[in-house]
């Protein structure tokens, strides 16, 4: 049996704001990748690097989430600037979207959704990571 707690509601409003701004990185990585196919990959790197942009203040939100439900943000309160299983889901996720918009551009876009569903999934993995990562450890010895 699972016990299910209510969430604020600004717990709420900031998990939406994060998959509001992931689909955002999604779709401006998308279409790096159609830009760069159909025009300059100078200006389609860009491009991305407005997305990693959206991409770094959905993940900002998304701790902000955990701190609203009174949860803390990082063990220790500490800024960890060590590489993750997160940070490297988010970069192949991100890979996977600018392929995506190019496959668009190319073949087709029932294949570039087909790519960005995989994308989607992989920055869902991304987060759950991220999120395993931040969730505080019990405390045995109570």
């Amino acid at each position: 049996m699972t016990v299910r707690r209510n969430l604020p509601a600004s717990s709420l409003r900031f998990g939406a704001l994060a998959a509001a701004l992931t689909l955002l990185s999604g779709a401006v990585m998308m279409s790096a990748g159609y830009v760069g196919e159909t025009g300059s990959w100078t200006i389609a790197g860009l491009i991305a690097i407005a997305g990693g942009f959206v991409i770094l203040a959905a993940f900002a939100v998304a701790r902000r989430t955990g701190q609203s439900d009174g949860r803390r943000a990082a063990p220790g309160g500490r800024f960890r600037a060590r590489p993750s299983g997160a940070m490297a889901g988010t970069l192949l996720s991100g890979g996977v979207m600018v392929f995506a918009g190019r496959a668009g551009s190319a073949w087709g876009w029932g294949i570039a959704a087909a790519l960005a569903t995989v994308g989607g999934l992989v920055i869902g993995a991304a987060f759950a990571a991220d999120w395993r990562a931040r969730r505080p450890k019990p405390n045995l010895l109570r």
